[in-house]
Formats: C-alpha cells, sequence, structure tokens
C-alpha cells in the first residue's frame, strides 16, 4: 500500500504496511497486553489475525509499535470511516500514535475515507483528544441482564 504520506518529526519511521504473519508473535503479544488491560473488549489475538489476513483489517508496522486499521462504510450516507481498531505502542503513555495524525490523515484519504473514528476506555484520551480537533459523537453505556434477579 502506497499513500501520501506526511512525516511530522525527523525521527518518525514511516509504519509500514505488513502481513501479519510475518510477525505474528510481537503483534500477539502487543494485543494480548492491551485485552488484559481492557477486559470489555471481546475479541482474541486470533481474531485480529484473522481479519487481517482476510483483508479486512491493515497492519502497519513502525518501530514505534504497530496499529490495526479498517475502513467502515456508513450503510445510509455511504460515508468511509478508517477506524482506528488497535494502537499499541511500545512505550507507555504520552499519546505516542496520536502524534503522527498527518500519517493517518494520509492512510485515510488513500483509502477514500472522510474521517477517522477511534475508541477508548481511556478518559484522558477523551481529553487529548478534545483539544487536538476530535469530536466525541457518542458514549456506549452496558447493563447486565438479569433474569429472575441473578445476572448472566
Amino acid at each position: 500500500m502506497t499513500a501520501n504520506v506526511v512525516n511530522i518529526h525527523k525521527d518518525f519511521d514511516i509504519p509500514e504496511y505488513t502481513d501479519i504473519r510475518t510477525c505474528w508473535e510481537m503483534v500477539r503479544e502487543g494485543i494480548e497486553f492491551i485485552l488484559e488491560q481492557n477486559p470489555h473488549l471481546t475479541y482474541k489475538p486470533e481474531d485480529v489475525y484473522s481479519e487481517c489476513v482476510a483483508g479486512k483489517s491493515m497492519l502497519f508496522v513502525s518501530p514505534l509499535g504497530f496499529v490495526v486499521l479498517s475502513v467502515q462504510e456508513d450503510p445510509f450516507s455511504e460515508e468511509k470511516v478508517l477506524v482506528v481498531w488497535i494502537a499499541y505502542t511500545h512505550k507507555r503513555g504520552k499519546n505516542n500514535w496520536l502524534n503522527h495524525i498527518r500519517w493517518f490523515e494520509g492512510i485515510a484519504e488513500y483509502c477514500g475515507c472522510g474521517s477517522i473514528e477511534a475508541q477508548s476506555a481511556v478518559p484522558e484520551l477523551g481529553k487529548f483528544l478534545s483539544s487536538t480537533g476530535w469530536t466525541e459523537e457518542f458514549r456506549v453505556y452496558r447493563r447486565k441482564v438479569t433474569l429472575h434477579g441473578k445476572q448472566n
């Protein structure tokens, strides 16, 4: 995949579109870490592998870490959205992947997307995103169903 991308920092290594089969161990370890930190997530590392191998999601890798992206189309407006499904950096904190938003915009443009979407359960990330041009569109709330006074 070739897209017009912008080096934002002189030490920014442009993430490369990568076949997940060539670096599965590293990616799996990162996904396992994310899942440990976010028990509400329901996918398994093998689900990510399957989505990438099937071409439904794209893996990009750099020395900073990796990101898994997908393109989703709104069935009503037909607008395409670049979804940041998984973003993993080897160094924790500081919103490292967000420092390279122009790279994401280049990928979005290449894929014909009009916007970029990311989800997070981390409140601090929401504050950061709001201050850098992102808008919050919705929040998800979940309640367990109780049957006969017992939770399933």
